[in-house]
C-alpha cells in the first residue's frame, strides 16, 4: 500500500513537471533573431512617419541578413504598431554583385544629401521623417528626403537616379533572400 502511494506520489509530481515545462515553452518569448555581434557593413533606414512605418536593413559582411519594419505607428491610418523581422542571408557572389553595384554607381562620390521637389527650399528639414538613408561600413552616408508620398496621395517624387537602382536592389535582396522570422506586437500597455 505504502510502495503504491509513493508510486502515484512521483508519477503526479513527474506529470506536473511535464504541464509546467510545457506552459513554460508556449508562453515564453522566443527572440528568433540572433543579431551579430559586428557592425553592419549596410544599413538601409527608411522612414516615413506620417504613414505610421519605420524599417531597417542590415547586412553584415558574412553575408547576414536582418531587416525589422514597425508599421502603425502613431500617425498611421490604422494603428496597430508590431515589428516585424526578416532573416536571410547572402552569399559571397550576391555580396559580391551588390559591392560591384556600389562601385558601379559610384557610392562613395554620391551627395551626401538628396531633397525631393516636394520639399519646399524654405522650409528646416529634419530627419526624423519621410527619409531613405544608406549607409556603407558606418563612413559614407547617403540620405533622400521628401521621396514618400501618402497612400492617400496620387503625388508621385521617385528617387533620383543612382539611389532608385540601389534601393530596388535592396527591397529585391529583402524579398528574395529573407524569411519573415518573428512578429511583435509593440503597444505599451
Amino acid at each position: 500500500m505504502y510502495g503504491k502511494f509513493w508510486l502515484y506520489s512521483v508519477l503526479l509530481v513527474i506529470v506536473l513537471a511535464l504541464v509546467g515545462v510545457g506552459i513554460w515553452l508556449v508562453l515564453r518569448p522566443v527572440d528568433q533573431v540572433e543579431i551579430p555581434d559586428a557592425d553592419p557593413w549596410l544599413v538601409m533606414d527608411i522612414s516615413y512617419l506620417e504613414e505610421g512605418t519605420q524599417s531597417q536593413l542590415s547586412i553584415y559582411d558574412d553575408g547576414t541578413i536582418i531587416q525589422w519594419e514597425d508599421t502603425g505607428l502613431p500617425g498611421a491610418l490604422s494603428p496597430d504598431p508590431t515589428r516585424t523581422w526578416r532573416t536571410g542571408n547572402l552569399d559571397s557572389g550576391e555580396m559580391d554583385d551588390l559591392s560591384d553595384l556600389l562601385d558601379t554607381i559610384d557610392f562613395n562620390n554620391l551627395e551626401e544629401y538628396y531633397l525631393s521637389s516636394a520639399i519646399p527650399e524654405d522650409e528646416d528639414i529634419t530627419i526624423d521623417d519621410n527619409y531613405l538613408k544608406i549607409s556603407i561600413e558606418n563612413e559614407n552616408t547617403v540620405t533622400a528626403h521628401g521621396y514618400f508620398t501618402p497612400v492617400t496621395s496620387s503625388a508621385y517624387y521617385p528617387l533620383p537616379d543612382p539611389l532608385d537602382e540601389l534601393y530596388e536592389k535592396l527591397d529585391d535582396i529583402i524579398e528574395s533572400n529573407t524569411e519573415e522570422a518573428l512578429v511583435e506586437d509593440l503597444t505599451t500597455d
